[in-house]
């Protein structure tokens, strides 16, 4: 692979992956999809950690049969001395592993949108592919964290509807609901609806009613332990 057909794959993996951006999903497949098929590799996953600071598998490529152990190697490894974007070493059974991204963070502001890309071949990655992934680790450090949070946003939104769905409110009901979270007043949220107040207090006897409740502090404390809301 020459220097022009690197440059290519990455700024092609930029392109599809800022295409599709709003689906943090898609976005996040991407990137071991396109590096590994570029470097040759065996397999790539994406890894992040989870509430309880473990490594988890975000996105993995060709499949998820490897993606535990990746996930295993990128605990161990996650933390470099240096502070190197790329990295690597050998492992007994993938080969040759590289590691692109930043360490691993555990506190919870920066766990949610940290991920590390891991790549293994067992015959070890050649000249070319290694300058591959050098060259896309400055493109990833933007990349990754942009993909990580518009994937948590996705699932939020998944999550809200889901349970929206399961406590039987409409989507007007949940506006209302969620500038009543925001402490705005009926008449407030009439005004930024464009309703009437006697609409809005309407909406709000059925959110009570649906909810079990009488109270708007108990609704919204309902509405976030649903993941209605955000926390």
């Amino acid at each position: 692979m020459t220097r022009e057909e690197r440059a290519i794959t990455i700024l092609d993996l930029m392109n599809q992956a800022l295409a599709v951006l709003d689906d943090g999903e898609a976005a996040e497949q991407l990137v071991p999809r396109v590096l590994g098929k570029g470097s040759n590799a065996d397999a790539a996953a994406l890894i992040g950690l989870d509430a309880a600071s473990k490594p988890a598998v975000h996105a993995a490529w060709p499949n998820e049969r490897l993606a535990k152990t990746l996930a295993e190697v990128a605990g161990r490894n996650g933390r470099p001395r240096s502070e190197s974007i790329l990295r690597g070493g050998q492992h007994p059974i993938l080969g040759e592993v590289v590691l692109i991204g930043p360490e691993l963070d555990e506190h919870p502001q920066a766990r949610s949108r940290n991920r590390l890309l891991v790549l293994s071949r067992r015959g070890g990655f050649t000249t070319e592919a290694k300058a591959l992934l050098a060259e896309a680790a400055a493109p990833l450090s933007f990349l990754m964290p942009q993909a990580a949070d518009a994937c948590q946003r996705s699932r939020s939104e998944h999550n809200a509807a889901e349970a929206a769905a399961a406590l039987n409110l409409t989507p007007r009901e949940v506006e209302v609901l969620k500038l009543l979270a925001d402490g705005l007043l009926a008449r407030t949220i009439a005004a930024r609806l464009g309703l009437s107040p006697r609409t809005v207090h309407k909406h709000l006897s059925n959110v009570y009613t649906k909810l079990g409740v009488h109270d708007r502090l108990v609704a919204v404390s309902i509405a976030r332990d649903h993941g209605l809301i955000a926390a």
